[in-house]
C-alpha cells in the first residue's frame, strides 16, 4: 500500500510538475509575445511621433520662409511706392517752378511794357 501510495504520489507530482511547467512556458510565452507587441508599438509611435515632429519642422521650416518672402515682397513695394512718390513730389515741384519761373518773365515783360508805355507817354505830353 505503501508502495501504490508512493507511485500515486510521484506520478501526480510528475503531473503537478509538469502542469506548472507547461504553465510557466505559457506565461513565458504570453509575456515575450505582450512584450514584443509592446516593443512594436512603441517603435510605431516613436516613428509616428518622429513623422509628426519632422513634419511640424518642415511646416515651421515653410512658414517662417513665407513670412521673410512676405516681408520682403512689402519692402520691396514700399520702396518703390515711396520712390515713386518722391518722383511725383519732384515732378510736381518742378511743374510748380516752371510755372513760376514763367509767370515771372510774364511778370516782367509786362512790366517793361508799362514802362515804356509810360516812358513814351510822359514824353508825348
Amino acid at each position: 500500500m505503501l508502495r501504490l501510495f508512493s507511485t500515486l504520489s510521484i506520478s501526480e507530482s510528475r503531473s503537478l510538475m509538469s502542469d506548472f511547467s507547461s504553465l510557466l512556458t505559457e506565461s513565458i510565452l504570453l509575456s515575450s509575445s505582450l512584450n514584443l507587441v509592446s516593443n512594436l508599438l512603441s517603435r510605431s509611435l516613436i516613428s509616428d511621433f518622429n513623422s509628426l515632429l519632422t513634419l511640424s519642422i518642415l511646416l515651421s521650416s515653410s512658414l517662417n520662409l513665407v513670412s521673410i518672402l512676405l516681408l520682403r515682397l512689402f519692402s520691396t513695394l514700399s520702396i518703390l511706392l515711396s520712390s515713386s512718390l518722391n518722383l511725383e513730389s519732384i515732378l510736381l515741384s518742378s511743374s510748380v517752378l516752371t510755372d513760376l519761373i514763367s509767370a515771372c518773365r510774364r511778370a516782367s515783360t509786362f512790366s517793361s511794357l508799362i514802362s515804356k508805355f509810360s516812358f513814351k507817354n510822359s514824353i508825348s505830353l
